[in-house]
């Protein structure tokens, strides 16, 4: 080490002035003391701090590179450092004269994009591309395509050329070049539309600060100067993450002898947001005298380490030469682990983490377990919660997944549309203390309303303003004040903003705000945040499309939040932190496991994007590899970050099958280049099967003592102890926090102890048994009903018991209009009359309402593919030999004394006088005939039948109709089997009339309305 604490590899870094400097900085080199001794020395030597500025990629880590520099020189010193968005932000605002943009030009966010593409899919004029049902995930892949031509600086003119002369002069294409090209042109009209958006609104995006920066420099060699002359030297941190566009505003400022870039190649991760593989290449074009100096000692990880990550990198062709050697000498082997399955792999994992803690060698928070995708650290992360260790799953959640904002937009969807909302009334009351027998009564007289007057809404605001007193609920004094609020907030958004009205919505009409603050907790100023992001998001949305009214910018926000909260940080806590390797980027802990590592999961699979960049319009120099390889070659740059992120010790943990896997799977490529079954530096071990999951009675820590405090909330309740009681709870709590989250942080003791004591007539009710069941005792059944409460008992209370209203979906229409026709058809053809394609058309048309579906484009190929499903079943009529004998016919059953009904979608009859039930299916889901077999639907159709004909069908199935997936699908009828369903469907039945609601599967939670009010989901 040198006199300054440098060694003689940053010594040069720093002393070298004479000309264009590139810094290859291994993992652990120590490049950030560089840069700020290196400033430091500049300084020194006579250059004002004013003129050298400092380029970065996140706030982050521009935040932290003016600490370190501003230790050294003192705060206030008049240097820049910015990231590459912020300094072109300036130069925007600086010149926006030149520009011919308006000085106060707003930024918008991806939020904004995404709601602006999807409110103006219909005017885009796409010809190629399928529009979804739901086009959130299309505007996001070509917002995502739009990214990468702003990347390479080529504007929708040049890439529309770039399309029109190869369809025009390129005759013997491949029809699978000829889609591509065809969805770039599609692309590009989204692109002119989006680009002519923004002008008209003075809008800019991200994107465009780079290029709208870029252009200028480029263009305007006044301002290039201009620009130039601000600045004596030029430091730009984490070079290899920068993008073609970046790049080349970093040639536009800097004249060469006054520039130092620090990267390393080994560590570009993020190809998939652009960064620009051949930028050290690009470099050195552009600055023939670029001096290139290695940091090559690793002060952080042990040699093995150091060595094994090189073995592995030392695979990818092309590289900076760095001959990487650790400071710290050897320790602890690499160890390489093998498991049975991927849930003994968490189970070693957690139990190997908590030997390391609970011997006393590592905190929790000097440990990391890192997975190439975030789903997989789910596995792990619950592992380590039930062994009661402290954990963090790092990461974005979609901002609705957080309590506070699912009790905010409650109130915000009433207030933007009363007449159809009836989750966020049924959350609100609930918040607020209504018991669910009154809800129950609400929603009840607000379906007969809905269904007397064929209301377009729900019925429940009119059941509260008009027929209130016809109401008999115990509550009114309550629900009367809860109405007055949701009228005065209907009358506040009528003269105000959006974003006002929300503001005024939390903090005075509320008390989202005020509890809030009052608590002054960890958890309280979390919730502040996220208040003030939902805030921030409605101020940035009620922009989109020149403006809009409160119930407008509502839609729009409802649109975007499958948007995931960009919060990828870790925070401070002792805990051991589970993220993905992307986000464990600059970090580091003493022990750190990568997990997963298998074929298919590191590296995964390659999937091709949607929209690329053509290699004839690319900028800069690119290399002629084919995008596997390429693809590959990111994984093991992903794989080295990973492993270079330890300290002291390194697992790389896979496991020899996955769940639904007959087969073992491979271990990832990327361990048989370190060669671990024959490298000295290895320690390779396969692990048993773990006895936590060997057998169902094996219970974890956490559940063990779950158990305990249940058990003494019951003990403590019969004997009356109350106060008891109620620490037992609280410590319950506190446990199921913990199973949750994995640690204490954010549990709110206050909002746990905020309770509804019962009314005195509640009380006197209860005392005397008077207390009316939830459940209807004359209840009707049907198929659907049973269905659903098998899937989720929660979700069958809430639809079919309290009669929570749910908003229509557009599929509901495709599968209604489609019966209609079907139904028709053949109640014609059993007529005698004669059917064709143009009557059943004209049907369709009769019976079809466009109104629910998101786009006019949608509608329109939705409407294809009705008629596509028409041709099918016209298809099949003229194969058919039965004889259809009944549609849409309506059936009652009794069994063990409770009434079912429903109806069959049809009925034929063969030539030998046998039944077939067909129940007609316009979904892609299909169901294997192992399960028709099962299926309570099929069954309850089969007894109808015999019920009715006296014997049962023959055969009952589905007909697939979808063009995805056409085809009759039928079984034989067993009678035997026929009463198995029978004997389930009693089972279910008396579970429903005991008000059994306790979920105990995990159920599929992806299509349920019900998320923002489920016990299970905000309690899980």
């Amino acid at each position: 080490m040198t006199s300054k604490g440098l060694n003689k590899g940053q010594s040069k870094a720093v002393d070298y002035t004479s000309g264009p400097l590139l810094i290859l900085a291994g993992p652990g080199s120590g490049k950030t003391l560089t840069i700020a001794e290196k400033v430091v020395k500049l300084i020194k030597d006579g250059t004002a701090p004013e003129r050298t500025l400092a380029l970065t990629f996140s706030e982050k880590a521009a935040g932290e590179m003016q600490e370190r520099i501003e230790k050294q020189i003192g705060t206030d010193s008049g240097i820049t450092v910015s990231t590459f968005h912020s300094f072109c932000n300036d130069l925007i605002r600086d010149f926006s004269l030149h520009l011919g943009i308006n000085h106060n030009v707003k930024l918008i966010p991806k939020e904004h994009a995404y709601v602006w593409g999807m409110n103006n899919i219909d005017s885009f004029g796409l010809e190629y591309i399928e529009i979804p049902t739901h086009p959130y995930d299309l505007i996001s892949s070509m917002l995502e395509g739009v990214s990468q031509f702003h990347d390479h600086l080529i504007t929708p003119s040049e890439l529309q050329d770039h399309v029109t002369h190869r369809l025009t002069n390129e005759p013997d294409l491949h029809e699978s070049v000829i889609d591509r090209l065809q969805m770039l042109s599609d692309l590009t009209k989204f692109y002119e539309h989006y680009q002519q958006y923004k002008k008209d609104n003075n809008f800019i995006d991200f994107d465009d600060m780079i290029n709208i920066a870029c252009n200028l420099l480029k263009d305007n060699e006044i301002v290039r100067n201009q620009v130039r002359d601000r600045y004596d030297y030029i430091l730009v941190d984490e070079f290899q993450d920068t993008n073609y566009a970046q790049l080349f505003l970093i040639h536009l400022i800097a004249d060469g002898d006054n520039l130092t870039c620090v990267a390393d190649d080994d560590q570009c991760i993020y190809r998939f947001r652009g960064a620009y593989l051949s930028n050290i290449t690009q470099l050195q074009d552009y600055y023939n005298s670029l001096e290139k100096i290695p940091l090559e000692i690793n002060y952080r990880s042990t040699s093995q380490i150091v060595e094994v990550s090189q073995q592995l990198i030392r695979n990818n062709p092309e590289r900076q030469v760095k001959d990487l050697v650790s400071h710290n000498g050897d320790g602890d082997k690499v160890m390489v682990v093998k498991t049975p399955d991927e849930i003994n792999e968490a189970d070693w994992v957690a139990d190997e983490i908590k030997k390391l803690v609970t011997e006393g060698k590592l905190e929790p928070n000097d440990i990391y377990v890192l997975t190439r995708k975030r789903a997989d650290g789910q596995k792990f992360n619950d592992a380590l919660k039930s062994r009661m260790i402290p954990v963090e799953y790092v990461g974005s959640l979609q901002l609705t997944s957080y309590p506070i904002i699912q009790e905010a937009l409650a109130y915000i969807c009433v207030v933007s549309d009363p007449f159809n909302n009836g989750i966020s009334f049924a959350k609100i009351f609930a918040r607020e203390g209504v018991t669910e027998h009154n809800l129950q009564k609400i929603n009840l007289l607000a379906r007969k309303l809905s269904r007397k007057y064929k209301l377009a809404g729900d019925g429940i605001y009119l059941a509260l303003c008009d027929h209130f007193d016809e109401i008999d609920i115990t509550q009114k004094s309550l629900v009367n004040t809860i109405l007055g609020r949701v009228q005065h907030l209907l009358d506040f958004k009528k003269n105000h903003l959006p974003s006002d009205t929300v503001k005024y919505l939390l903090m005075e009409d509320t008390d989202l705000y005020r509890s809030q603050m009052q608590d002054d907790d960890t958890n309280s100023r979390k919730n502040i945040h996220l208040l003030n992001s939902l805030v921030k998001m409605v101020k940035d949305l009620e922009l989109v499309d020149g403006g809009s009214n409160f119930d407008t910018a509502m839609e729009y926000v409802d649109l975007v939040f499958g948007i995931d909260v960009a919060d990828g940080e870790s925070s401070e806590e002792n805990t051991v932190k589970v993220m993905t390797i992307h986000q464990s980027k600059g970090k580091e802990a003493k022990a750190v496991f990568v997990c997963d590592m298998a074929a298919r999961h590191l590296p995964l699979q390659h999937m091709k994007k949607t929209f690329t960049v053509p290699s004839q319009l690319a900028k800069g120099v690119q290399r002629d590899e084919i995008e596997g390889i390429l693809h590959m070659e990111e994984e093991r740059r992903l794989a080295y970050v990973a492993m270079t992120r330890a300290r002291e010790h390194l697992y790389l943990v896979f496991p020899d099958k996955y769940s639904g896997n007959k087969r073992s799977v491979k271990p990832s490529a990327f361990l048989d280049q370190i060669e671990y079954l024959s490298n000295p530096q290895i320690e390779y071990i396969e692990t048993t099967a773990s006895t936590v999951t060997a057998g169902p009675d094996l219970k974890s820590p956490l559940e063990v003592k779950k158990d305990e405090f249940q058990r003494l909330v019951s003990i403590y309740s019969r004997q009356g102890q109350v106060k008891e009681a109620m620490e037992a709870l609280v410590v319950l709590a506190q446990l199921r926090e913990v199973e949750t989250h994995g640690n204490l942080a954010t549990f709110d003791l206050k909002n746990l102890l905020r309770v509804n004591p019962k009314e005195p007539k509640e009380l006197e009710d209860l005392i005397d048994n008077r207390v009316p069941p939830l459940v209807d005792l004359d209840m009707r059944f049907s198929a659907s009903k049973i269905k659903e409460y098998i899937d989720c008992p929660l979700r069958f209370k809430y639809n079919s018991i309290l009669n929570i209203p749910t908003p229509q979906m557009s599929f509901f229409q495709v599968g209604t209009s489609v019966h209609s026709v079907y139904e028709q058809m053949s109640k014609l053809k059993m007529q005698g009359e004669s059917i064709d394609m143009k009557l059943a058309n004209k049907t369709l048309d009769d019976s079809w309402d466009g109104s629910v579906f998101s786009s006019d484009t949608q509608e329109k190929q939705e409407h294809g593919k009705m008629k596509e499903m028409i041709e099918f079943w016209f298809e099949l009529e003229k194969e058919c030999k039965d004889e259809t004998i009944s549609v849409e016919e309506w059936f009652e059953l009794e069994i063990d004394g409770h009434s079912f009904g429903g109806f069959i979608d049809r009925i034929d009859q063969t030539p030998d006088g046998e039944y077939v039930v067909i129940d007609y299916k316009t979904g892609k889901t299909t169901t294997p005939k192992k399960k028709l077999k099962e299926d309570v639907q099929i069954a309850l159709y089969c007894l109808a039948v015999k019920e009715k004909y006296g014997k049962l069908p023959v055969q009952a199935g589905h007909l697939y109709v979808n063009p995805n997936v056409q085809e009759l699908r039928l079984v034989d009828v067993v009678e035997e089997e026929v009463e198995a369903v029978v004997g389930r469907i009693k089972e279910t039945v008396n579970s429903i009339m005991d008000e059994d609601f306790e979920v105990k599967d995990k159920p599929n939670c992806y299509w349920c309305n019900y998320g923002g009010i489920c016990s299970w989901v905000n309690g899980k």
